[in-house]
């Protein structure tokens, strides 16, 4: 309170948070986990004052939707200050679960985020001259980045792309203010992670325009800050967004901005995808590219490395897996890896991972031949990416469609219609 002291340990906040008693909605505006576990219903009653966070029009949000299940209807969630969320959300990083986060962003309105003022007026006093720049504006800045990254993959895109490009465009700003050289680079780096992940997000929105701009700015940012891997970062996500040999060369070409050493988040996420794209060419050396993958991630620190490798865990390791064993059709592997993927599915509700897990494991039962189980899990499938609103796991069911248009049962008839319903809706991919 006397501005003496910087706290600086999640610890810290945990005992100060205990010592002082507080309340549900105070411990979430500190980025904690709430001392009461929200009910796992649709709609909470209001039933502990304390546990009420008012929402911008004063009614609790207990009794409204809760962000879950408003990702479920696919509605984002409303009034959400999605830039301070960010930044709690990458201050906390590893500590931040994913049920956190949306508990989190339920309460997260402009007026609970007015009273964190003092990250943004640091931020204010920085955009208005170099002079006022300092490591604690920086590091809240490479925060807000990770913080964003971690959102993608529990929120749907539309949700996210308005606070990520103003997050983007306030860098910009304290980049043409001319900071000194000792910031310049780790602004333009954080800079380049951030629209590497505008661009991706651009591309799930069907603005395949701005999706190329990002694009155009992650590589100049690469550039500027010394960090090539950016570029790494940008074609792994280029080549979720094509087919084919253009996905592999993608996959090729990201593998280019590699460290000889380190950064090995990045090479398991790299080696997983050529892995994929290779056995979905047929190609039998996928089966060695996944235990490079594997050797790769044994030595990984995904919560130590980039922003976008947050991601990494051995659920998503296992998805790479399946996905791989399902493409080469090694029907023995796939019940291995499938299972594996399934654990992992039942500890995530993260939408469009498992909107992918699930269109996988659809196609592996159709191609041996049991359609019930393929309908099933591909009925799966698609209600996820309805969910996350995924152009991304919609594209994973596109196999999955073909195989359906070969069958004559109603069930399956009934899910064709229901998944080009569902594209029609989306709209066409902009691949």
């Amino acid at each position: 309170m006397k501005g003496t002291a910087q706290v600086t340990s999640f610890e810290v906040f945990e005992r100060v948070a205990q010592g002082l008693r507080m309340p549900d909605p105070a411990r979430m505006a500190l980025g904690l986990a709430p001392t009461r576990p929200a009910a796992p219903r649709v709609i909470d009653a209001v039933t502990h004052p304390a546990s009420v966070i008012p929402s911008r029009d004063g009614t609790p949000t207990s009794a409204l939707l809760s962000v879950e299940s408003a990702v479920a209807v696919g509605q984002p969630p409303r009034d959400v200050d999605v830039l301070t969320l960010a930044w709690i959300v990458g201050r906390l990083d590893s500590h931040m679960d994913r049920r956190t986060m949306l508990i989190l962003a339920a309460g997260m309105t402009a007026e609970t985020a007015a009273t964190i003022a003092d990250p943004w007026e640091r931020l204010s006093r920085a955009l208005t001259g170099p002079q006022t720049l300092d490591e604690d504006t920086i590091e809240r800045l490479e925060a807000r980045t990770i913080g964003f990254h971690r959102l993608e993959y529990v929120l749907p895109a539309r949700a996210i792309y308005q606070g990520l490009t103003t997050h983007i465009n306030e860098l910009s700003n304290l980049l043409q203010s001319g900071p000194p050289d000792r910031f310049r680079r780790r602004l333009a780096a954080t800079a380049g992670e951030a629209a590497t992940l505008a661009s991706w997000i651009a591309w799930d929105l069907k603005q395949p325009g701005q999706s190329a701009s990002f694009e155009r700015v992650s590589a100049l940012a690469a550039k500027e800050s010394g960090h090539p891997i950016i570029q790494a970062c940008t074609y792994a996500y280029r080549s979720n967004a094509a087919e084919g040999h253009t996905a592999y060369e993608a996959v090729r070409q990201a593998q280019q901005f590699l460290p000889a050493q380190g950064d090995d988040a990045t090479r398991a996420w790299l080696l997983s995808r050529e892995a994929e794209e290779l056995a979905a060419l047929g190609d039998r050396r996928a089966v060695d590219l996944l235990h490079q993958a594997e050797e790769a991630y044994g030595r990984a620190r995904p919560h130590r490395e980039r922003a976008w490798t947050r991601f990494l865990d051995p659920g998503r390791m296992a998805a790479f897996q399946l996905s791989t064993y399902v493409r080469l059709g090694d029907e023995r592997q796939v019940i291995e890896a499938g299972q594996a993927a399934l654990s992992a599915v039942a500890q995530d509700a993260d939408h469009k991972k498992v909107a992918v897990i699930y269109a996988d494991i659809a196609q592996a039962q159709l191609q041996i031949g049991d359609v019930a189980e393929g309908i099933a899990y591909a009925r799966r499938a698609l209600d996820a990416a309805q969910r996350g609103e995924s152009t991304w796991g919609l594209q994973h069911l596109t196999t999955v469609e073909k195989a359906l248009s070969t069958q004559q049962d109603q069930a399956a008839r009934d899910l064709l219609g229901d998944i080009v319903s569902t594209r029609r809706t989306l709209g066409p991919s902009p691949a």
